[in-house]
């Protein structure tokens, strides 16, 4: 509080020591009275602010519990008024719930003429559809019968497709495994010939009938003629057909002895000179010794049954290249030997046992592929029935809902 402030008593003469000014009189005081003085001063201005701050503070909270006051006085008027409206409002309901239970008994009423009539126009449409679910039960029935039928036409026509087209491949390997049964008949042969005193030209007879049957199912564009019995010179004929033309020959004799003779080779090395021939070919069951499979002696290939139709391929190929490339005689036979070296070397070995091993893996695969069929067939059937069940127990239904249903499902079926 400053002592300049109004209604203050006037100041009274006083004394003051020497170094400072009173600010009163102005008149020179005391250093320490001064400080005193001034620190005074500074207690009164606060104390003087302090009683301010108390006394507004006191105002504001009576302020504030009067607001209170006026408040609760509105809240409780306003809260009056609102009960005695929603009184009112629910009396008013009251009213309204009874008039709206009088309008309900009478909506259900008219209600259940309503549904009554719509039942029977319903049920009147479910009579004409239900008419129309067995027309469509009967078109499905023939239209799934034509389904299965043109399903299995068009398996069967791609089966037919997959077998032409793995004919060929099937025809090796199938000659493989004739050759081993070929092998075990030749057995059963010689103990045969044994037992019944058969004569070598009579065990020939079916060894040459399967090496003309082999080499016409493999060359089919080609002239294959067998010699007759008793006629000389070799066993089958096969002359390479090219573009119309004739590119060469190649003879054919088969040997089903029980002995290996060097004579076999003579003879048909001379019947190679008598007809011209570019190649000359032995399928023998027997073999010189330390010898198999495939074996070059004298201008001949000895080759067993079952490699007999792969060394003609090779053999015919060699033919019509040189017949294309129109090469000499001394070129030819120079090729000729070449392509002997070959055919008796290790490697054409190995590539004819993966020929046959190959051969071996795609008929195992059809016999797979096959049975894969057989399993989708199985689980088309199955599937076929359970829609037929599945219609059954329709059906059921239908009937059952109109009140025709006199069995089950399964009784119905037996029926």
């Amino acid at each position: 509080m400053s002592l300049f402030q109004p209604g203050r008593q006037a100041f009274r003469t006083h004394p003051h020591a020497a170094g400072e000014v009173c600010p009163l009189c102005e008149q020179p005081i005391a250093q320490d009275i001064a400080r005193k003085i001034e620190a005074r001063r500074q207690e009164q201005d606060r104390a003087a602010r302090e009683k301010a701050q108390a006394e507004a503070a006191a105002a504001a909270e009576q302020r504030i519990l009067a607001a209170r006051m006026e408040a609760k006085q509105a809240a409780e008027v306003a809260m009056a008024a609102r009960l005695s409206e929603f009184q009112a409002r629910l009396a008013e309901a009251e009213k309204a719930k009874a008039s709206a239970e009088e309008r309900v008994l009478a909506t259900r009423a008219e209600a259940t003429k309503a549904a009554e009539a719509a039942m029977a126009v319903r049920l009147t449409e479910f009579q004409l559809r239900v008419a129309e679910a067995e027309k469509a039960k009967a078109s499905m029935q023939e239209q799934m019968a034509a389904l299965k039928e043109a399903q299995e036409a068009t398996v069967a026509a791609r089966l037919q497709q997959l077998q032409a087209a793995l004919q060929q491949e099937k025809e090796g390997a199938v000659l493989a495994e004739k050759a081993k049964v070929l092998k075990l008949q030749s057995e059963l042969a010689d103990m045969q010939r044994k037992l019944e005193g058969k004569s070598a030209n009579e065990l020939g007879e079916g060894s040459e009938v399967d090496l003309f049957e082999q080499l016409r199912a493999a060359f089919d564009g080609d002239r294959i003629q067998r010699v007759p019995k008793g006629v000389n010179g070799a066993d089958v004929i096969h002359e390479v057909i090219h573009n119309g033309k004739v590119c060469g020959k190649i003879v054919y004799d088969a040997k089903n002895r029980n002995a290996w003779q060097n004579e076999f080779v003579v003879k048909l090395r001379a019947d190679k000179i008598a007809h011209a021939a570019d190649h000359a070919v032995l399928s023998s069951n027997k073999f010189p010794k330390d010898k198999a499979q495939v074996h070059y002696q004298d201008g001949v290939i000895v080759a067993a049954p079952q490699r007999v139709a792969a060394i003609a391929q090779l053999l015919r190929d060699q033919v019509v290249r040189m017949h294309e490339l129109r090469v000499s005689k001394e070129g030819r036979e120079q090729k000729s030997m070449e392509i002997y070296a070959f055919i008796t070397s290790e490697q054409c070995k190995q590539l004819l046992d993966q020929v046959e091993a190959q051969a071996m893996r795609m008929l195992d695969l059809d016999t797979k592929e096959q049975e894969a069929h057989r399993r989708l067939w199985d689980q088309r059937k199955k599937l076929i029935t359970s829609v037929q069940k599945a219609r059954s127990d329709l059906v059921f239904e239908i009937d059952r809902i109109i009140g025709t249903a006199g069995n089950g499902p399964e009784e119905t079926e037996a029926a």
